[in-house]
């Protein structure tokens, strides 16, 4: 790795509030890790953010089956009077299972996050997202301080 990577990196990480261990992040990253975290602030690389999003949602069905109904009908095809229906008898985690069981995660998630942007997800302190590349590889950046 070039010296001005190393720097970049450095610099990168003092300038985020939580400022975790430059050399803990660059390590990580010279190791090829695809999603870590240091010191609250979690780096995720592009290609692999949909993937990472899609089993977080899958994980927390109550939280799933919360969506928006209208938007939960639009990514799985589904009527909306159905959603609101299953949201309306408290039945969100069902709803989540349902979603899960039943729609594409990668989409469901890729819709999200072009609804609402990555940080709303990942980061629940300011909903912010901070981007780097290093050596070719886009990360994107969550300060959760």
């Amino acid at each position: 790795m070039k010296l001005s990577q190393i720097k970049a990196v450095k610099n990168f990480c003092d300038g985020l509030m939580s400022e975790p261990d430059w050399r803990e992040v660059l390590e990580n990253m010279i190791d090829g890790e695809s999603d870590f975290e240091v010191n609250n602030v979690r780096f995720i690389t592009s290609n692999s953010i949909l993937e990472v999003l899609a089993e977080e949602l899958q994980s927390d069905l109550y939280c799933l089956g919360c969506f928006n109904a209208d938007f939960i009908a639009a990514q799985c095809n589904w009527p909306t009077e159905l959603v609101e229906a299953a949201q309306q008898g408290d039945a969100f985690e069902a709803l989540g299972k349902a979603i899960a069981d039943n729609c594409d995660m990668e989409e469901f998630a890729e819709a999200y996050a072009s609804a609402d942007g990555y940080g709303h997800h990942f980061n629940g302190y300011d909903f912010g997202e901070d981007e780097i590349t290093v050596n070719g590889v886009d990360y994107h950046v969550f300060d959760n301080r």
